[in-house]
């Protein structure tokens, strides 16, 4: 059966599909350093995660928990940003771990009328975000009031169709996030490792040296791509940035550049990037082929294997942390005499080899298992809408 849910349904304001909107007063919680429940902000919600991320999350007492609030989300209610970045949708999971202030809400369906995950899905739909972006008001801050709720029109098809599209849509995020669970873990286990091989010793092992950052790797910074734009001939490479880098992906938004930049610029899958200015972050980039923007390091080494590099860079990742927020008020970055005395140890070649063969493979599979999660959205992204405007029949759609 194909059916086209945006010409063959009836089409709802979304208040009407809710029996409930966990809204919190538009003010800001009193929080505790001490607190033992976890208060999420828009930044933890992304169209990429199934659930909220917990990134620079704030903690509150449990008095604040129990009183402040109106309301607190329930498993399956869909959080939806309306303040910053309108538009933001994740799913609460089970159990719920958090509570949520202002500038989001949280929808609670009526199960009757619509299913939760096909609505999440709807929401997250091409269509419906630029029916939101379109929609929201302010320049500096763009915010979607709540009375524009209603101007959301959301299709209702049968039941059955909602549940296929719905559930599709969800076990493909499942899979995303069971790997981003495992890579957790590994990253954790990788971290361990390091700990023990390099941190716990009382002074250096027989056979091993003293080094640097610059010692044991080159750090290439990136190049204002904004003066190399693609010719009218070529096709054009996302540019990586700060943004692409924390959010692991180049998106339809991302600037171009010209492929035919000098290789060392062009980025692949599993390198080792640095962002040394403002927002610092070392990450084992995953989002394809791109370029290498300014402010990014792109760490690579003749020398030693990837694993000793990407480790070393990410144990002195809090010491600049610390050196960034000590600068003046203008945006903190790292600059390479910093790396020059950020100390390293380099083991023997034994040691060098054996501990290798226990963080090597933690770091080879969390790079498969990011490359899967891209390869993943990307087939959910396209056959989606498809499915939504029936050019696939969701009848033979095996989940």
């Amino acid at each position: 059966m194909k059916f086209n849910i945006w010409k063959d349904a009836q089409s709802h304001e979304l208040p009407d599909l809710l029996d409930f909107i966990v809204d919190n007063r538009g003010k800001t919680v009193p929080t505790d350093p001490e607190g033992e429940h976890a208060l999420i902000a828009t930044n933890c919600i992304r169209n990429e995660n199934l659930y909220p991320s917990y990134e620079k999350i704030r903690t509150l007492n449990d008095e604040t928990y129990r009183n402040w609030f109106r309301a607190h989300p329930e498993p399956g209610d869909i959080i939806f940003v309306n303040k910053g970045t309108p538009g933001r949708v994740c799913m609460v999971p089970d159990p719920v771990d958090f509570c949520i202030a202002q500038d989001m809400v949280a929808f609670r369906v009526n199960s009757d009328v619509v299913y939760n995950k096909y609505l999440l899905a709807v929401l997250r739909s091409e269509r419906i975000q630029k029916q939101i972006t379109a929609t929201t008001v302010g320049d500096v801050i763009p915010h979607f009031k709540k009375q524009q709720l209603k101007e959301l029109l959301i299709p209702v098809p049968p039941m059955n169709i909602q549940k296929c599209i719905g559930d599709y849509y969800y076990l493909f995020c499942e899979k995303e996030e069971l790997n981003k669970q495992i890579n957790k873990n590994l990253l954790e286990q990788a971290q361990s490792i390091f700990t023990q091989e390099f941190l716990m010793f009382d002074c250096i092992p027989d056979g091993w040296q003293e080094s640097s950052l610059l010692g044991i790797a080159d750090y290439l910074n990136g190049l204002a791509m904004q003066k190399y734009r693609p010719k009218d001939d070529e096709q054009g490479l996302p540019v990586l940035k700060i943004k692409e880098l924390r959010q692991g992906s180049c998106d339809f938004n991302s600037e171009l550049c010209s492929p035919s930049i000098k290789p060392e610029y062009i980025v692949h899958d599993g390198d080792v990037i640095f962002s040394w200015s403002g927002s610092l972050l070392v990450d084992l980039w995953c989002g394809g082929t791109c370029g290498l923007n300014q402010h990014l390091f792109k760490v690579t080494s003749s020398t030693y294997d990837k694993w000793f590099y990407y480790a070393w860079t990410n144990h002195h990742l809090q010491k600049f942390a610390a050196i960034a927020a000590d600068m003046a008020t203008t945006m903190g970055h790292i600059k390479r005499e910093e790396l020059s005395k950020a100390e390293v140890f380099i083991p023997s070649q034994s040691d060098y080899d054996r501990i290798g063969g226990l963080l090597a493979p933690l770091y080879d599979l969390v790079i498969a298992n990011r490359i899967e999660n891209r390869k993943l959205a990307s087939l959910r992204d396209a056959l989606l809408p498809q499915l939504m405007s029936g050019q696939l029949d969701v009848s033979e759609v095996s989940l």
